[in-house]
């Protein structure tokens, strides 16, 4: 298909009249996959992804420390603030921030998203366009000769121009999940969809992620849940902070859909994905949150009350036997270290 006909066939499956709102969201979401999936068994140069045969789940915890860096000024903090007046080796040019930004995805301490490496690097040199949390795409970054002239000439950080300044802002919530940004995702997510959504504490999420990664996945989930809308209407969306038994702490969004539980065999959905690592739903999903966060599913399966630990750490059974009176219906469980 050449490349006009290819931009007219997604115009149509995302724009068409003849295209029903779930439908346009359906694709969408497949796009947003395709695209985050991209070149995934490739081995990226700075060795974070390695080449995948199947399934390889990565840690949420490296992910975390990694992302840690955008608070460490010898680390990526200067790509989303303002210089310092210390002068103990840390960035004072838009170079010097450029070579120490390197030099952290160089390293091969942690093993991260790739969309994540993607989005970091995009922003620093500019190759391709970088997505924003809703997926609009930006083609500023951190080289651009116009940000290098202005900062020299100016012996100031970009951030102090103003038109710079809004793109750095747009990729610093692209990184840093803070109030109102969990609400707002839930609220653009739910849109077309015919669920009754109650929330709680939303405002209080303030974590590092890739925010656009959160919205894409909380949209299909919703849009999961909106298939059986017509008798499960109601949604509770919370957001709730504790720590594991190691005292790290943790941050959580949890989704519940009230009074529906599981019509399918739990067995049944596993041997399938163990066949098919991104079948359906379950296996979409898994494959975009790999290494962000935790993912459990709480239900009745088989009339036995579970939790499905989909991505977890090492320590974690798949399959953990829980109280039947927790259970208010369907739920996603996300869990997000702070560090």
């Amino acid at each position: 298909m050449e490349k006009k006909e290819l931009k007219e066939f997604i115009h149509y499956l995302t724009q068409g009249k003849n295209i029903s709102r779930e439908q346009r969201l359906k694709v969408g979401e497949l796009l947003a996959r395709d695209y985050i999936q991209k070149g995934i068994n490739a081995t990226l140069k700075n060795g974070y992804v390695e080449e995948q045969h199947g399934f390889k789940a990565l840690s949420a915890l490296d992910t975390a420390y990694f992302l840690s860096q955008f608070n460490n000024p010898m680390g990526l903090k200067y790509l989303t603030h303002d210089f310092d007046s210390i002068t103990d080796g840390r960035p004072q040019s838009i170079e010097s921030i450029y070579n120490q930004v390197k030099e952290v995805l160089r390293k091969k301490d942690y093993k991260i998203p790739q969309s994540l490496w993607i989005l970091i690097n995009n922003f620093l040199e500019g190759k391709k366009k970088w997505s924003d949390t809703f997926g609009v795409a930006h083609d500023s970054y951190l080289i651009n000769p116009m940000w290098i002239d202005w900062s020299n000439r100016n012996n100031m950080h970009p951030i102090n121009n103003s038109i710079f300044a809004k793109e750095i802002m747009a990729f610093r919530s692209t990184i840093r999940l803070v109030s109102p940004s969990l609400k707002d995702i839930c609220e653009k997510a739910k849109n077309g969809l015919s669920l009754n959504i109650e929330e709680d504490k939303l405002e209080k999420a303030d974590f590092y992620t890739n925010t656009y990664i959160l919205y894409v996945v909380i949209k299909r989930i919703l849009l999961m849940m909106s298939r059986r809308g017509d008798k499960y209407p109601n949604v509770f969306i919370s957001f709730k902070r504790n720590t594991d038994a190691e005292g790290r702490m943790l941050r959580k969004i949890i989704i519940t859909q009230k009074d529906s539980y599981a019509n399918k065999s739990l067995n049944d959905i596993i041997d399938r994905l163990a066949k098919n690592n991104e079948a359906g739903d379950f296996g979409s999903i898994r494959s975009i949150l790999n290494g962000y966060c935790l993912w459990q599913i709480e239900s009745i399966w088989d009339g036995q009350p579970l939790r499905w630990n989909i991505l977890k750490t090492d320590n974690m059974s798949e399959i953990e036997t829980i109280e039947g009176d927790s259970i208010r219906g369907f739920t996603h469980i996300l869990t997000y270290y702070l560090v």
